[in-house]
């Protein structure tokens, strides 16, 4: 045997211990040798494949597609998925000439990758659910945040669940949001419910009342100052609330009261979230959300140049209405509970309204808003002297001048105003009280009204009626 023909042999030999199979054509797509790893790969014997054309064995379905042809189509090498016997490969076809003979051969390397496709998907397939599962949790989280947003902005009514479903809504996003309503309607409570819905909840919230600090130290409260930058400043320097504000979200409050002089520098920070502290010549960057609030009407103020046009546009990206509570006074009565049971823990007192007051409180137009409310509660349960709170105790701007007869309630109040309870529970007061007046004991008077004097006794207490 010469000794070509044993290196060929052993050639060959070598090339059938690689992993990876090795398929050789002619320029010509003819098949003229595949090693042992190939012909696994095929599921035939080498017989079948060596003189067969690549069309052919691809129309067999050995292979999908051929790399081969692909090869003699581009005139280049290339690499493609390639699927035979159900599984998959990676096959790289190579164009080759051999210098000595002008010859050229089309060689095909094919990787067996099924193990790692399947692997890969099982990895994609686990990350898509787990992708899932985090939007889950995500939802869960924005579901569970809002529920604890209503239960620091109570109310039930339409235009309540209009304005909650839109400060769930834009608290995803970082835009712009300005707040509008009457004073005591709660913007501040908003502004904070909305940055703990977003993913800013965990950084700082920094309100300030741009109304409440004058002009003069309102630009190095908001923006800080350099050392040296005025006399009398402190020779460090001072970081300003929008500085401390980063990562988190800035709440201006009152920014109708905001000076035009400022106005350009807010405008820079909400248009470019940028700013130059005073005293400073360098421009500094911040990340932040900015909540505005007002009770203005800020469109007039555009008009009249109180207010500057291009600011007024860029916080009124989002614009949230907060309804005055005389546009929903189905949510009064939850507000008055809600503000009852806490004072009531706060003063140690145990405590209800009659039905009648309740009434004249919900019919109320509450100009002052939530606010208004809370401090009325207060004053309710501060001064009450009997375990039941009627009309009697309510300061007169809280009823109808039609409706007041010598401190009491008429007998003629418009029935649209009252329940019968309420209307009953009154008239048993006028009676009762009556009745403590014109007799000089409380026997007298029970015998009188035709009750015991226990049961007397009883109303007494109810109607908060002094014994003697």
């Amino acid at each position: 045997m010469k000794t070509t023909d044993i290196a060929k042999q052993h050639f060959f030999h070598l090339l059938n211990k690689l992993p990876d199979g090795i398929f050789i054509t002619d320029i010509e797509g003819f098949a003229i040798w595949a090693n042992d790893t190939s012909t696994r790969q095929l599921g035939v014997p080498r017989s079948e494949i060596i003189g067969s054309h690549v069309e052919d064995l691809e129309s067999k379905g050995l292979f999908t597609p051929s790399v081969t042809r692909i090869v003699m189509e581009k005139k280049e090498s290339v690499s493609e998925v390639q699927t035979s016997l159900d599984r998959q490969y990676l096959a790289t076809g190579y164009l080759t000439r051999i210098p000595e003979s002008n010859i050229d051969y089309i060689l095909v390397q094919v990787k067996d990758i099924t193990e790692t496709v399947k692997a890969s998907f099982q990895l994609e397939k686990a990350e898509s659910l787990l992708q899932e599962y985090i939007e889950e949790i995500e939802r869960l989280q924005q579901k569970q945040k809002s529920e604890e947003t209503k239960k620091m902005i109570l109310g039930q009514s339409k235009p309540y669940e209009e304005m909650i479903e839109m400060m769930t809504q834009v608290s995803a996003v970082n835009t712009t949001i300005l707040l509008t309503g009457e004073t005591g309607v709660g913007k501040s409570i908003v502004a904070k419910e909305i940055h703990k819905l977003s993913n800013r909840a965990e950084a700082p919230f920094i309100q300030i009342n741009c109304g409440a600090i004058p002009e003069s130290l309102l630009e190095s409260e908001l923006f800080g100052y350099k050392k040296g930058a005025f006399t009398g400043a402190n020779a460090k320097g001072k970081t300003g609330l929008v500085e401390k504000a980063a990562g988190g979200t800035l709440f201006l409050d009152e920014i109708a009261e905001l000076p035009l002089a400022l106005q350009p520098k807010i405008l820079q920070l909400a248009q470019e979230k940028s700013f130059i502290p005073v005293g400073g010549s360098e421009t500094e960057e911040v990340d932040i959300r900015i909540i505005s609030a007002t009770n203005c009407d800020l469109e007039d103020m555009v008009a009249k140049n109180e207010f500057r046009e291009d600011l007024y546009y860029r916080l009124n990206v989002v614009a949230i209405h907060i309804p005055a509570l005389k546009k929903r006074k189905d949510d009064i009565p939850l507000l008055i509970h809600h503000y009852m049971e806490y004072f009531q823990k706060q003063y140690n007192k145990n405590i209800e309204l009659s039905t009648e007051a309740m009434n004249c409180l919900q019919q109320f137009d509450w100009p002052g808003n939530i606010r208004e409310l809370e401090n009325t509660i207060e004053f309710l349960v501060v001064t009450a002297t009997s375990s039941v709170i009627h009309t009697k105790a309510l300061p007169a701007k809280f009823l109808k001048q039609d409706t007041l007869k010598h401190g009491l309630v008429a007998e003629d109040v418009t029935p649209e105003f009252r329940s019968l309870p309420a209307y009953l529970d009154d008239i048993e007061y006028q009676i009762i009280e009556k009745a403590q007046k014109e007799y000089d004991s409380t026997r007298k008077a029970a015998d009188a009204l035709g009750m015991t004097q226990s049961t007397y006794f009883r109303r007494l207490k109810k109607y908060g009626l002094s014994e003697t």
